[in-house]
């Protein structure tokens, strides 16, 4: 990861530095959020074990997983007015050392303490989402930035690999309980990492102390479509294996639609970012075709046959789940010098979709599991529109007092 980010938000490309530094950045900070997402995937991939050994009830367990998402929106909610460090560095390295915590207290006391590995995960990520966002912003070339945050945002369903591979594997000889305690020696020496060599280097004192950025129609637009986005993901992710199985496919066989969903939007997160970094004016309708793609896989769940739940799962998480660094990307970009400001509200939005999708799923599965899969494909087209509306502004993402961004996607 870089030493130093400049905060003034007036770099040009090429004080932006060398791709291969951008990619250092892109790397570091996709690893800060590959550990500050496992609070929450780590109970959800030991779901089963855990209930089984402290007694816990499915909706207590998802309980937990919500706290995560909800202080993931207060880390946000905080971020969006807070200034942009000298060297964002010194936060990502606390950020760390709380997850570290928090999953330990977890090992430790599970019962109080998965609450806690919760609130202390979900609100360091929420916090050091829109950080990262703006070090990706003026570290990385501006052809690289968008590879940057599909990169980023590819760590998050990266995460959710690593833990569904890891607890079968690590949780059976060693227990449940040794995976989270390694996992946070993992985070503590990410945050030592970051704490011996992030810190060098010459300071520039940043002239931004705090001002709130406002929320703008284009800003509401695309946090809006975040929200009704996450939803279709973390709804996706909670109950697509379940829902496959309660239509008469295996277990082996969902977990394996499942776990090649995962891959494919690991996939499109990346491609997109690599296509958006190269053509800037795609970035606006390869958003509305992600929604809609996700929207038409959801709508796919409803059908019978294994060929066509396959094909919708593939759909829905490629789309209804591939646009997350693409909408950072699109939200930040018109605003130099406040992009931690502008995808706080994005991530705000994000955080509350992850919290309400699984709830949401969570009540109409147990009356009809069809109905979820179409509230989830009316989340999907409400999230397109949501794109669309921002895209329709004739100033869209133009901060009053600065300029906009030379790679900045022009709306049509």
């Amino acid at each position: 990861m870089s030493v130093l980010v400049r905060t003034e938000g007036r770099e040009t490309a090429e004080e932006a530095g060398p791709p291969a530094a951008g990619l250092s950045t892109a790397s570091g900070v996709a690893a800060v959020t590959v550990l500050t997402s496992l609070p929450v995937f780590l109970p959800g991939a030991a779901n089963g074990l855990i209930c089984a050994e402290l007694g816990w009830s499915p909706v207590r367990m998802g309980a937990v997983l919500a706290v995560y998402w909800l202080a993931s929106l207060s880390g946000a909610f905080v971020s969006r007015r807070a200034a942009l460090p000298t060297v964002v560095e010194r936060t990502l390295s606390i950020a760390l050392f709380a997850t570290a915590l928090g999953l330990l207290t977890a090992a430790a006391a599970p019962s109080a303490g998965l609450w806690i590995s919760s609130a202390a995960g979900g609100y360091a990520y929420g916090y050091t989402q829109p950080h990262t966002n703006a070090l990706l912003m003026r570290r990385c070339a501006p052809r690289l930035r968008a590879f940057a945050f599909g990169l980023k945002q590819a760590a998050v369903p990266t995460a959710t690999l690593l833990a569904s591979v890891a607890m079968p594997m690590l949780a059976g000889p060693v227990g449940w309980r040794w995976v989270f305690a390694g996992t946070a020696v993992v985070c503590g020496a990410g945050g030592a990492f970051l704490v011996r060599h992030g810190y060098g280097g010459e300071q520039h004192p940043t002239r931004d102390r705090g001002t709130p950025l406002r929320m703008e129609p284009f800003l509401l637009a695309l946090t809006s479509a975040g929200f009704f986005g996450a939803m279709v993901g973390n709804g996706l992710g909670g109950f697509l294996v379940l829902a496959l199985t309660t239509r008469g496919v295996s277990l082996s066989a969902a977990g394996a639609v499942a776990t090649a969903g995962a891959a494919l939007n690991i996939a499109v997160r990346l491609a997109m970012g690599w296509l958006v970094g190269r053509a800037p004016g795609v970035a606006w309708t390869a958003l509305t075709v992600l929604f809609l793609t996700g929207a038409a896989g959801t709508a796919l769940l409803t059908r019978p046959g294994l060929g066509a739940l396959t094909v919708g799962a593939l759909l829905a998480y490629g789309g209804g789940w591939g646009w997350a660094g693409l909408l950072h990307y699109a939200i930040g970009l018109p605003y130099p010098g406040q992009e931690q400001r502008a995808t706080a509200y994005s991530q705000m939005g994000v955080s509350l979709g992850a919290a309400t999708g699984p709830l949401v799923c969570g009540l109409l599965f147990q009356v009809n599991p069809d109905a979820a899969w179409w509230a989830l494909t009316a989340a999907g087209l409400a999230a397109g529109a949501c794109v669309c509306a921002a895209r329709k502004r004739p100033n869209a993402g133009v901060s009053p007092t600065r300029n906009r961004r030379r790679d900045a996607p022009r709306p049509a």
